[in-house]
């Protein structure tokens, strides 16, 4: 099964920019009724997502408004049977979460739907978000991801108070507890959030590398410029796929000999760097592996 790993955000508010998106190749565009649409506009964007999602070519995201103002407006508008599902911003509490899977899963019950075909993201974006993020990706079979609220100025930095670099100490933490606990809950991925710096291509790039070596699977872009690169750093290169074969191919030749724990290129080779092998080559080249 593929991921939305590389994410567009485009606004609600222009929604041509959603018809034009996949011709940038993202993995999935999302469409925000959120923080791109000015309050007093909202009912009536929400009505001309609704109607565009079946038109569009590729089932999108819709990240929608976590309020009770407009919560349950949202959900049961653009849940449709084109949807591929949710971004839930500034999750807290599973109180919350429960509310909002009963309302999906009755819209699923009317469409014809099988029960959690529409998947959930949530969006941890404050402090105590990111203290829970454990128990709240936990919480429901339809969480598929978590994304990491970490655009400057965004919610995540104002709800702590701190600064912002590209080096990222100010939110190394925060950054690390959510991957560690989105880890723990098994979720098959982990997004980090938008880079605000739409001009900043070298930083933008210099906080992927950070974010990859932390061991975030991808992230939610804003701006289609940020793809290419993106894809490029979340990925592993040639040069790794090829150690990996040799990991794979001279363990199992040992292993074949008795032996569990061998040497690649310098390097200890157990059940654990084999299985870490077979991991990666099984998401970036599953190819290898069915050959």
């Amino acid at each position: 099964m593929s991921y939305p790993l590389i994410t567009l955000y485009t606004p609600g508010i222009k929604l041509d920019l959603a018809r034009k998106a996949d011709k940038y190749a993202p993995d999935a565009i999302i469409i925000d009724l959120e923080d791109t649409v000015p309050p007093d506009l909202k009912n009536e964007v929400r009505h001309e997502v609704a109607e565009l999602i079946p038109d569009l070519v590729n089932p999108p995201l819709v990240r929608i408004n976590n309020d009770n103002d407009y919560l349950e407006n949202d959900l049961r508008a653009i849940i449709t049977k084109n949807t591929r599902g949710i971004l839930l911003p500034k999750v807290e509490n599973t109180n919350n979460l429960e509310m909002v899977d009963s309302i999906m899963s009755e819209s699923e019950r009317e469409l014809g739907l099988e029960k959690n075909s529409i998947k959930l993201i949530l969006l941890i974006e404050t402090a105590l978000g990111v203290m829970r993020c454990y128990e709240l990706a936990s919480s429901l079979p339809r969480i598929e991801s978590v994304s990491f609220g970490s655009a400057e100025d965004g919610d995540l930095q104002t709800n702590l108070g701190c600064s912002f670099s590209i080096e990222g100490p100010e939110l190394l933490y925060a950054r690390s507890r959510v991957l560690l606990e989105a880890r723990a809950a098994k979720l098959p991925y982990v997004l980090d959030g938008a880079f605000s710096g739409i001009d900043d291509l070298d930083g933008f790039k210099e906080d992927c590398k950070i974010s990859r070596r932390l061991g975030y699977d991808g992230r939610t872009l804003v701006h289609p410029a940020q793809i290419k690169p993106a894809r490029e750093i979340y990925t592993i290169s040639e040069e790794k796929i090829k150690y990996y074969q040799r990991v794979i191919q001279e363990f199992e030749a040992s292993e074949k000999l008795g032996n569990a724990s061998i040497k690649v290129d310098g390097k200890l080779v157990d059940y654990a760097m084999y299985n870490q092998a077979k991991s990666l080559l099984q998401r970036f080249r599953p190819d290898i592996l069915a050959n």
